[in-house]
């Protein structure tokens, strides 16, 4: 989803959890803009929020990968500002 609010540019979207080095869809995500947040939501039985900003990157359009954390079973929660 992409919001503009004074003239400023972002969007945020959810996408499933996946293995590390998977593919994990977020739509609207291209591979010019850049990642300003990314988290990974768990399910249990305390919310439990990992950062994954240092690990994410665009692999395609509407596709990020992280390197290290296994997400699945959780959510990931990932903002971008769009470039280019």
């Amino acid at each position: 989803m992409m919001e503009e609010h004074r003239g400023f540019r972002m969007g945020c979207t959810f996408g499933a959890g996946a293995a590390a080095n998977a593919n994990i869809t977020i739509t609207g995500i291209k591979t010019t803009d850049e990642i300003i947040f990314a988290f990974h939501f768990a399910a249990t039985s305390a919310i439990l929020t990992t950062d994954l900003l240092a690990e994410i990157s665009i692999t395609a359009d509407d596709t990020v990968q992280n390197s290290t954390t296994d997400t699945t079973g959780g959510v990931v929660l990932v903002a971008w500002v769009p470039k280019g």
